[in-house]
């Protein structure tokens, strides 16, 4: 008759830690994958808010900062309006703050999950911004 130890002191061989941990780190990166926004792939020399900013910002921002806002996020800071109205400020605006919260990864806060803003994206951004953010 053979004795077994007590589970309570029993440890995984390391094969089955690594097995387990290569398993948990594909999961989280498909998890990424499944619901992050893929990156631009064309980034434009001088963008434009309608043609290119506010799309690159529908999949990234409007979320929260659309109409209405959401995720508390602040409502007198919208990014699907270029002007400011009704004592509203647009991305015209919040342009320089935008742009900056983005570079800095302060926004989109998703971006832990792998939803953020991608480097041609980034670059679109300061393209924009260095043209003035016209519209």
């Amino acid at each position: 008759m053979t004795t077994r130890k007590p589970f309570a002191g029993a440890q995984l061989p390391r094969k089955q830690i690594a097995r387990l941990a290569i398993a948990c780190g594909l999961a989280a990166a498909a998890y990424a994958c499944a619901f992050g926004k893929p990156d631009i792939t064309v980034v434009p020399t001088h963008p434009g808010f309608a043609a290119d900013v506010k799309p690159l910002l529908a999949d990234h921002c409007l979320l929260c900062h659309g109409s209405p806002p959401r995720r508390n996020a602040p409502s007198s800071f919208r990014l699907d309006v270029y002007d400011d109205t009704n004592g509203v400020l647009g991305a015209k605006s919040e342009a320089d703050r935008l742009v900056q919260s983005v570079l800095r990864g302060k926004m989109p806060p998703a971006a832990s999950w792998g939803d953020g803003v991608g480097p041609n994206g980034k670059q679109l951004l300061q393209n924009w911004l260095a043209d003035g953010a016209p519209p």
